[in-house]
């Protein structure tokens, strides 16, 4: 039974993090009892064991792709072949022409060449006999003369014809790879054996295929005290098929990652009396640490998502309107939603890290889904600032973004330490002063809000505090994550300076600072 050829456009299309599910759908007339399918336009990638077809009204008996070598049509090209590639074809044979004329012009030449040849040695023989027929022998070399002048007026013209045709075949082909990709020579199909009662079907096959990603990616434009930002979804596809007008819908599930249990050890615990040196000394480390939060975007490692961040759960957003995304290996942008936030904006500077004031904006996530993380291009009313990182929020979660730095404004930091001890208690007390120098040289005045850092004590043998009497001004607030925060009212073409003092107290039998 030869199976009959149905035509299955792409419906819709789910994009995961390192493939995609294809979904084809359509109405098709069944006949009566047993009947064969076959559904061209295949990926040659698609995946054998994820096929899965459903037709209501009748039962699958079998279903399967088949992979086989594309026939060639007569005369090299098929009968919805695009005027393009006609044209080139077309091209392609006047080039072989002209090619074959110029192989038959070359062996013309080598005949008139030796017909000379063999003239004067005819005639270098005769002339040797003492015979003589001057006027036959100079008829003979004006005619082979001749001849050679139409072989050289012919391949000049060929010549010149074949540069023309190159230059417009060059042309043509890269129009053509541009424009379309080229025919297949190894096709795929789905090939479907039903048993029904006839009429119509709405039949509907899914595979899954390798060669198809998406990642998200965002554009936040800052407008006074306002954010927008839209979101979108980057889609990179060279399966072989072509995604046109179909829905997109894109997960950040793993089905190949696979679960299992952690692995359990033992962990035992062992108790030891302390010795007399451990009563007596107290060993201390300073240690750098990242603040992980669970707002703004919090720090995770990189490890653990090393493709999408999703928080932990799988996620699937669906875009909004049908889209189309070539098979040319290419990024393609989908937008997905956008909205409009209320932010509190901020001048910050880490004086510590950079010299640099920030723009930092604050707002909440009030857009229809969480944002999972990418990169955002930045935009301010100026224009295009740069590029960052947005981390994964949820919906209605603080979202941190810094918009570049204020040109007109420079920060210089300066420290001073000096360290007292006790002579009774031995008590060492070491007292840091920050100087911190602001300068506004724009012609407006602004708010700056400095941050420092001070250590936090883990032990009840160390103590830091933050001198605030002594602090010009006194820090607004000091999270218990050690960072303090200085507001400062800096005016136009003027400099302000800052003094931040903070002390650290170790007891005498404290080791390590």
């Amino acid at each position: 039974m030869n199976p009959s050829l149905t035509s299955l456009p792409v419906r819709r299309v789910v994009l995961l993090e390192d493939r995609a599910q294809v979904e084809r759908g359509g109405e098709v007339t069944l006949p009566s009892g047993v009947c064969r399918l076959r559904i061209e336009g295949i990926s040659v990638a698609a995946v054998d064991r994820s096929l899965k077809v459903e037709a209501p009204g009748a039962r699958v008996l079998e279903a399967r792709l088949r992979r086989a070598w594309k026939e060639q049509p007569r005369g090299g090209l098929p009968a919805d072949a695009s005027e393009l590639r006609k044209q080139v074809h077309a091209l392609e044979r006047e080039a072989q022409e002209l090619f074959d004329q110029g192989q038959r012009l070359t062996a013309t030449r080598e005949l008139v060449q030796k017909a000379r040849a063999d003239l004067l040695r005819e005639i270098n023989e005769a002339v040797g006999f003492g015979r003589v027929d001057a006027g036959s022998w100079a008829t003979a070399l004006e005619t082979l003369a001749g001849t050679e002048r139409t072989i050289d007026d012919a391949e000049r013209d060929v010549a010149q014809r074949s540069r023309l045709n190159q230059l417009k075949l060059a042309e043509s082909q890269t129009a053509l790879a541009v424009s379309e990709q080229p025919d297949p020579a190894f096709e795929c199909a789905v090939e479907v054996t039903l048993d029904g009662q006839g009429g119509a079907s709405a039949l509907r096959v899914s595979y899954l295929v390798p060669c198809a990603l998406w990642r998200p990616a965002y554009r936040a434009t800052l407008k006074g005290a306002q954010v927008h930002l839209e979101c979108e979804a980057v889609v990179w596809q060279h399966t072989g098929e072509e995604w046109r007008d179909v829905e997109l819908r894109f997960s950040t599930a793993r089905p190949t990652l696979g679960t299992r249990p952690p692995t359990l050890t033992e962990d035992v615990l062992r108790l030891r009396p302390k010795q007399e040196l451990e009563k007596k000394v107290v060993s201390v480390a300073v240690r750098e640490e990242v603040i992980a939060t669970t707002g703004e975007g919090g720090t995770r490692p990189a490890d653990e998502l090393p493709g999408l961040d999703d928080g932990g759960e799988a996620v699937l957003l669906s875009a909004p309107a049908k889209g189309s995304v070539p098979s040319d290996g290419l990024p393609h942008r989908v937008p997905l939603s956008a909205f409009d936030a209320p932010a509190t904006v901020e001048r910050v500077c880490p004086a510590e890290l950079s010299p640099a004031v920030s723009l930092l904006a604050r707002f909440a996530n009030a857009g229809p889904h969480v944002l999972l993380a990418g990169p955002v291009d930045l935009l301010r009313q100026s224009g295009f600032v740069g590029r960052g990182q947005l981390k994964f929020a949820g919906v209605g979660e603080t979202v941190l973004l810094s918009f570049g730095s204020e040109d007109g404004m420079r920060v210089v930091r300066q420290l001073e330490q000096k360290t007292e001890e006790a002579r009774l208690t031995g008590r060492r007390t070491t007292r840091h002063q920050v100087k911190l120098f602001v300068s506004n040289a724009s012609d407006t005045g602004a708010r700056v809000v400095l941050e420092e850092r001070v250590p936090v004590s883990e032990v009840k043998e160390v103590e830091v505090q933050v001198v605030q009497r002594d602090c010009q001004p006194a820090p607004s607030s000091v999270s218990k994550d050690g960072v303090a925060r200085i507001e400062v009212e800096c005016a136009a073409g003027a400099t302000h300076e800052v003094l931040f003092v903070w002390e650290l107290s170790a007891a005498a039998k404290v080791a390590g600072l």
